[in-house]
């Protein structure tokens, strides 16, 4: 593996950072959930992902299906926040303890992650302490913008969406401000965009309940 690719913590020190998180400002009460570097993840710098809502339907035994669950952290942003600043180690345990208030929502209150009043409420408890420096949206602009090659315009709001890949595919997504319908727009090495601030949203996919970071 060369080291573009090597993770800047390894995931079994991710486990540990997120068993330490979890006994400190959870009480041990997550249960355990994946932790996955990802390569392709380069819209956000973390997501919490489900596949089905916190209260999922029983089945015909009257018994509740299981639910993978998985946090995924950008392997290219996270690389680029160790390798810029002294304190790229600190960027990674925040994106991991934003990531675990939204799996606290959805594991232990049961509803959607959202950066509502349970939110802000729980994110201002954890950084009481000082150890944590956990925030809404990231800082990590610059990065996002240096690594997108597709870009998507909402038709309502003009919402500009820039991602690495094709991912967005407009029949199946939305916008996540005004649920208008998307726009490719091509290349983004051949547009010119201004700057503009980060949504307040996820983008729309019914099919994947996720909220990025």
């Amino acid at each position: 593996m060369s080291p573009r690719e090597l993770p800047p913590v390894t995931s079994q020190n991710l486990t540990r950072m997120w068993s330490e998180l979890n006994d400190r400002y959870f009480s041990g009460l997550l249960p355990q959930i994946d932790l996955v570097w990802s390569r392709r993840l380069t819209s956000s710098i973390g997501m919490f992902v489900s596949r089905r809502g916190p209260r999922p339907r029983p089945d015909k035994d009257g018994l509740r299906p299981q639910t993978k669950r998985e946090i995924r952290l950008s392997l290219p942003l996270l690389q680029q926040a160790t390798q810029r600043s002294e304190y790229g180690k600190e960027e990674i345990a925040n994106t991991l303890a934003h990531e675990m208030i939204h799996q606290w929502q959805y594991d232990i209150l049961k509803r959607r992650p959202n950066h509502g009043v349970d939110f802000l409420r729980k994110m201002t408890e954890m950084n009481r302490d000082g150890a944590l420096a956990i925030t809404i949206y990231h800082s990590l602009q610059k990065e996002v913008l240096a690594l997108a090659r597709f870009a998507w315009r909402c038709r309502q709001c003009g919402r500009v969406y820039r991602r690495q890949r094709r991912t967005i595919q407009p029949r199946r997504h939305h916008c996540g401000i005004c649920r208008g319908a998307l726009q490719e727009l091509g290349s983004v090495g051949r547009i010119k965009f201004q700057p503009a601030p980060p949504p307040q949203r996820p983008l729309l996919n019914l099919r994947q309940l996720s909220f990025t970071f």
